[in-house]
């Protein structure tokens, strides 16, 4: 476990190196070929979180189809034309991003943005940097809403034992993210919105972004098209109506990847370009969650988790702001070292072994909320920061760590402290 992480680590800061699904699919292996997990052990492990796989391809799949169906370009193109005046565009896209990003994994949300912000700089004739990096601070602050707004939101709300994700989600964290997300745009304004060329809002509302959130006429011919565009709606509200429907009746929950498998089955089976649909999935994604699965197997089976639950400043049940501070304080520094999702992959086990079970969820939220703003610290926090950067790199636009740092840090330290602070008063 040592090697795997030190390598992602090392692949974070250098970024040259294997891809990080593939040093977790590697490590999975090595843990089974060196005997500290059998082979019979990695299939139990994988079988048990099949569903947290299952729902992960689910909405990459809703992902990839509204990306083709044009719908995320419209919807980002639509954000951009609300601004009216140049200071207000960088609050603007970041109150537009964090809540779509709140319905729609980040990490694929970001795939869609950067090039709209890239163009858009291009028309406006300013550096895009600032809009990029809104882009990256927005979808890691509304992200933390839901259970499905990025993968290790996913990872907690499946393999937590939390009762009902969505709505205890909901609960918790609606009033922080709300905050934070009023925050981030008011900072945000200050920092970028001067920087904005003074004839932006007009540039903005003179070219051809779409006036309508909701284009009209021509529906029926654009869903035998793209039948998503009703499936994904469909599918969220079935997910949000089951969830709810336990938490007020107390009986038997279906689970969130039962509902959101079922759509997908039928996005698969209306789709003229299933095909291309499937081509389009964030495979690397999957497999990076099956290989860390079985690297924290390991791990927990040699002992490592036993320590590590030993080592860390979180007391265990019973200390609520202790553990409130210690979880959040353990995010904040271990997803610079591994990215967050890899580092709640193995937080989840830790706070298993030391008696943390499905209630309280306050913990189980804390871990969600901290790592996931976590992100707005370093490039190396998210993975939706290093796709940013990444298609950024491409177009000519380096965006460097001392940047991001010094733009983001502030931000992360104001919305982890709202979340603390919530968490902790029970807002």
């Amino acid at each position: 476990m040592v090697a795997v992480f030190a390598a992602v680590a090392v692949r974070q800061l250098s970024g040259r190196g294997p891809g990080i699904w593939l040093l977790f699919v590697g490590g999975g292996a090595a843990a089974v070929l060196l005997g500290a997990l059998s082979p019979i052990g990695a299939a139990t492990t994988l079988a048990n979180d099949a569903p947290l796989l299952l729902f992960l391809f689910a909405l990459f799949l809703f992902a990839t189809a509204l990306e083709a169906a044009g719908a995320l370009d419209h919807l980002a193109r639509w954000l951009i034309g609300r601004a009216r005046r140049a200071s207000d565009l960088p609050a603007v896209l970041f109150l537009g991003f964090g809540i779509v990003s709140a319905f729609l994994v980040n990490d694929a949300l970001v795939l869609i943005g950067v090039p709209v912000l890239l163009a858009l700089a291009r028309r406006l004739r300013t550096g895009a940097r600032p809009l990029l990096m809104v882009l990256a601070f927005s979808v890691t602050v509304g992200s933390a809403l839901t259970p499905f707004g990025n993968p290790q939101n996913l990872l907690v709300s499946v393999q937590s034992g939390i009762p009902s994700p969505f709505v205890t989600f909901l609960r918790y964290l609606l009033v922080p993210t709300a905050i934070n997300l009023a925050v981030g745009a008011v900072y945000l304004r200050r920092l970028y919105g001067p920087r904005m060329p003074s004839d932006a809002g007009t540039v903005v509302r003179g070219q051809d972004e779409p006036s309508a959130l909701l284009p009209s006429g021509g529906w029926s011919t654009r869903l035998g098209r793209f039948p998503v565009l009703a499936i994904f709606p469909a599918t969220l509200a079935a997910i949000v109506a089951v969830d709810l429907l336990a938490a007020v009746s107390r009986g038997p929950v279906v689970p969130s990847w039962e509902v959101a498998g079922a759509g997908a089955v039928v996005l698969l089976a209306a789709s003229p370009a299933r095909s291309r649909i499937v081509r389009g999935i964030q495979w690397e994604v999957l497999l990076l969650f099956a290989g860390l699965f079985v690297v924290v197997a390991a791990a927990s089976a040699g002992g490592v988790v036993a320590g590590l639950g030993r080592i860390l400043p979180v007391p265990g049940p019973g200390h609520p702001l202790f553990d409130l501070l210690g979880i959040a304080g353990t995010s904040l520094v271990g997803s610079q070292l591994v990215s967050n999702v890899p580092w709640v992959g193995l937080q989840v086990s830790v706070l298993h072994h030391l008696g943390y079970g499905g209630t309280p969820a306050v913990p189980w939220l804390a871990l969600a909320g901290a790592s996931t703003l976590a992100g707005n610290v370093t490039l190396l926090g998210a993975a939706s920061n290093l796709i940013v950067v990444q298609l950024a790199e491409r177009a000519g636009v380096p965006i460097r760590l001392g940047t991001f740092v010094r733009d983001g840090l502030p931000l992360a330290a104001l919305t982890v402290g709202v979340l603390v602070a919530c968490l902790w008063l029970g807002l």
